[in-house]
């Protein structure tokens, strides 16, 4: 099963752009949104999944990660990386 987790900061300009887009009708998943700045542990999970720069948006399964995307993206990257990742 997939899974998908996306890295916000509450500062970040293109993370608040980005998660209503994920939002939307045409992507239908679940997405687990970590604001790095207020998780309980932040240095854990993003060191973790290796992530340096926000919005991240990664899917991965019980075997590691799939893929990722850095940085924002539209609506129609988006989609392609739902539907590329199922």
């Amino acid at each position: 099963m997939t899974r998908y987790l996306l890295f916000t900061s509450p500062v970040c300009v293109p993370c608040k752009r980005m998660k209503p887009l994920i939002a939307q009708e045409a992507i239908v998943a679940d997405v687990v949104i970590d604001d790095v700045d207020v998780m309980n542990d932040p240095k854990a999970k993003r060191l973790l999944f290796d992530v340096s720069t926000v919005p991240t948006l990664l899917a991965y399964d019980e075997y590691g990660e799939l893929e990722r995307i850095v940085g924002m993206k539209s609506q129609a990257d988006l989609v392609k990386f739902f539907q590329g990742t199922r």
